[in-house]
């Protein structure tokens, strides 16, 4: 975990708390620093979302420029990057 991740997380301006509990967890659970390993199925139970919730959540956050993300087609997982403060 990433103090300085998730304390830019916990600041972060979300639309929505979900938005909010998604980015928290990509913050939690980065690894080099901002990559992150996302299954939504694995996610949905852990957060009390719909994996539907946590897969808008994701795309929202990619379209608000605080995540850059990519959807695998063949595991529905996803590959993303926590873009706050400036971890490009």
């Amino acid at each position: 975990m990433n103090d300085r991740l998730m304390e830019l997380a916990w600041q972060a301006r979300c639309p929505s708390m979900g938005e909010k509990l998604v980015l928290l967890a990509c913050a939690y659970h980065a690894t080099n620093g901002s990559q992150v390993r996302i299954d939504p199925q694995v996610w949905a139970g852990r957060l009390g979302m719909s994996i539907g919730r946590v897969e808008a959540a994701i795309s929202a956050l990619h379209r608000a420029g605080l995540v850059d993300a990519r959807r695998w087609e063949d595991s529905g997982c996803w590959s993303a990057r926590v873009l706050l403060g400036g971890k490009k």
